[in-house]
């Protein structure tokens, strides 16, 4: 575990130097592409106790106006089916056998990054749980969500505590019902409403639904409980035909007592409980390849201090810091096995309720403890005050931090140095407003090398603190300067390292970009997902392969929407994403990379330019038309899907063998079209298709200058 070998970057030519300088691990060749949207395969044991036997909704909910449209398709049934979850889980029910148990494929920041953390999901078919895992729009489809929600305000009104989390987690969605009374098929009361909107919770393009929302507020045996909520959710033209299946589902619901033990996400999850502020400390053990979850409460603007210690020596922890919103607030993994992960004195500026995430990081089993201290004040830095134009020195402990102070105007800009004067400091910078929130976040050099921030707009009067921290454990001394100035260059973040399956969050300061680094295999079909949380970010999306070279780029939305690139890798390497403001603008994202092996294509035949063909799509494979182009000629590509369902996704190679561009802006059913592409090489070129979805699919090909 050691620090990316990353230099600051400038415009152009530094992205250069940054690949070059970084170290490349070596892929296993035996090893496949981590999934992130995986082979669906339907469990061989269903586990049926037999004590799990429905029981009836004491209350049904209120009809809607019939305002949707009817499906002749009848419903499948729960009568064969097969539970869902578990009594440890702390949520169980049934579903039907024909259903994709996706569970084991959510994880906290894409799954529960709203509402909680996620312990069941499922979707009625493969097709609707891909499109829900990349993001995609759905016609047709229906899922189930289950999740551990942290209370909100103490409020003894149930209807009341449901009005308020949907406000939360669904601003836009629009009551189709009055809130009724249900118990679950263990005695556990709960409140009920139907909404219109979009997927609760759930990472996904804008899709009509129905979702039927139940809140569990369980009595907990313990100081700590959670309320569980369920999310029965349907396209609107498939909700007469799965209403009465949810209803089956409601009724086979068995809701625990939610306290700690309660396994999430298949069991790769274990929520321990809730720390107290006041130095609280507890101990558990690491399960093989499991994480452990542990929720505090804090107050807007309080510092937190966390301090997690293996009692194992061959444990090398982790510990992951997330907010209300779910989002990432602070990863630490500094230590060797053994070593002791500390966060000293974080600025928290949302008042909520914090998730800490306690990992081995080779998934190794042992015990820890993990202490906690909330402060009004820094209780264990150092620091004081810096006016603009001084240089003053400082003396960082191990694992220490200071802040330093300063009087701000708004408008005002100002620059920030620190130069370490050791090697053994690896310096990172962090500036805060007067409000608590951070505006820059600085950590681009080696040990021993300066941060620098420049030209940093203060947006208020006030004020304003500068945290000095240092990378590795080790501490040391350093100079920090503050002044006056007001340049406006990108400055370049190595954001970090992205694996598929990976679903990160960062802040982008203002005119910055940030370098996210991939590790590729040639036929991996990758999906990068970059969307706003802050409504004012307009997103410019660009991929780089090993030669620096950009391979795609996209910035199709205005601000505040997602940006996806999608498309199949040519050849081993690592890949940089950058990702940018248009405008220089400042805010947070998220960015989700997932990846799936394709089918080598099969050789179809050869396409003269103006031929136009009709050819099929065998399922789970690829097919290529292979045709001669000079360079310097523009061409038309167009195929269309013979069927409504059929999701086709196009690629134009190269006589290299490479991709030059692929193509999947439409919707299933919808035709992929290539317009005035300019050849750039003379060859042999080939335009291979696939089905998304991995079905049949009949297609009209056509090829044309």
């Amino acid at each position: 575990m050691q620090k990316r070998d990353l230099r600051p970057l400038a415009l152009g030519i530094l992205i250069t130097a940054v690949a070059a300088c970084r170290t490349t691990p070596t892929l296993p060749t035996d090893a496949g592409p981590a999934v992130l949207e995986p082979e669906w395969v339907e469990p061989t044991v269903n586990p049926t106790p037999a004590d799990f036997a429905p029981a009836a909704v004491s209350s049904p909910l209120e009809a809607s106006p019939p305002v949707f449209v009817s499906s002749p398709a009848a419903p499948a049934t729960t009568e064969d089916g097969r539970l869902l979850g578990s009594d440890r889980a702390g949520l169980s029910l049934r579903i039907p056998a024909d259903w994709i148990d996706l569970t084991a494929q959510s994880n906290i920041p894409a799954m529960g990054n709203r509402l909680g953390i996620n312990l069941v999901f499922a979707a009625d078919s493969e097709r609707t749980g891909r499109s829900l895992l990349a993001g995609k729009a759905f016609a047709r489809g229906a899922y189930v969500s289950g999740l551990l929600v942290a209370p909100g305000a103490a409020t003894a009104d149930p209807a009341a505590a449901l009005t308020d989390l949907l406000r939360a987690a669904a601003p836009t969605a629009v009551p189709l019902t009055a809130p009724a009374d249900v118990v679950s098929a263990n005695g556990v009361a709960g409140i009920a409403l139907e909404v219109a909107d979009g997927p609760i919770g759930v990472n996904a393009a804008a899709t009509e639904l129905r979702t039927r929302v139940v809140l569990y507020r369980p009595e907990a045996d313990s100081a700590s409980p959670s309320w569980v909520v369920l999310l029965l959710s349907a396209s609107t033209s498939r909700w007469p035909a799965v209403a009465p299946l949810f209803d089956a589902m409601l009724a086979s619901v068995r809701v625990g007592a939610g306290g700690p033990g309660a396994v999430a996400q298949a069991g790769r999850i274990v929520v321990r409980g809730q720390l107290a502020g006041e130095g609280d400390s507890a101990g558990a053990t690491l399960e093989p390849a499991v994480s452990d979850l542990w929720t505090f409460a804090a107050a807007a603007n309080q510092y937190v201090s966390l301090a997690l210690a293996a009692t194992e020596p061959q444990l090398d922890l982790a510990l992951t810091l997330l907010g209300p919103d779910r989002q990432t607030i602070a990863r630490v993994d500094n230590g060797y096995a053994g070593a002791m992960e500390t966060v000293t004195d974080l600025l928290l500026a949302q008042p909520g309720a914090y998730i800490v995430e306690v990992s081995d990081f080779y998934g190794a089993a042992g015990g820890y403890t993990l202490s906690l201290v909330l402060s009004a004040q820094p209780q264990f830095s150092a620091g004081g005050p810096i006016a603009v134009g001084q240089a003053l020195q400082g003396e960082l402990p191990a694992n220490g931090r200071h802040y330093w102070v300063f009087q701000g105007t708004a408008g005002q800009h100002i620059n920030v140095v620190v130069e370490p004067e050791a090697a053994t400091v690896d310096a990172i910078i962090d500036v805060y407003g007067p409000d608590g929130q951070r505006l820059a976040a600085y950590d681009e050099g080696f040990s021993g090398d300066p941060e620098i921030i420049t030209g940093l707009e203060l947006p208020a009067t006030g004020e304003y603190a500068i945290l000095v921290r240092s990378f590795a454990p080790r501490g040391g001394p350093y100079t920090i300067s503050l002044d006056e100035g007001k340049q406006t260059i990108a400055n370049y973040h190595d954001a970090g390292d992205l694996a598929y399956g990976d679903v990160r969050a960062e802040t982008l300061q203002p005119h910055e970009a940030h370098a996210w680094f991939v590790q590729g295999r040639g036929g991996d079909h990758i999906l990068i997902r970059v969307t706003p949380l802050s409504p004012s970010l307009d997103l410019d999306v660009w991929l780089l392969d090993s030669a620096i070279e950009r391979v795609a780029a996209v910035d199709a939305f205005a601000a505040g929407e997602p940006e996806t690139i999608e498309l199949t890798l040519a050849a081993d390497g690592q890949y940089i994403v950058l990702v940018r403001d248009f405008n220089g603008e400042p805010g947070d994202y998220e960015i989700a990379l997932g990846a799936a092996p394709v089918a080598t294509p099969a050789h179809a035949g050869a396409l003269n330019i103006g031929d136009t063909i009709i050819g099929v799509i065998p399922p789970g494979a690829a097919v290529a038309w292979s045709f001669e182009a000079a360079a310097g000629e523009a061409i038309n590509v167009t195929v269309t899907p013979a069927e409504a369902g059929s999701d086709i996704v196009l690629q134009l190679q190269g006589p290299d063998g490479l991709t030059a561009l692929e193509v999947d802006a439409g919707s299933a059913g919808a035709a992929e079209s290539v317009t005035g592409f300019v050849v750039p090489a003379t060859g042999a070129w080939r335009i291979v298709l696939r089905e998304y979805f991995a079905q049949t699919a009949n297609f009209r090909l056509s090829l044309t200058r």
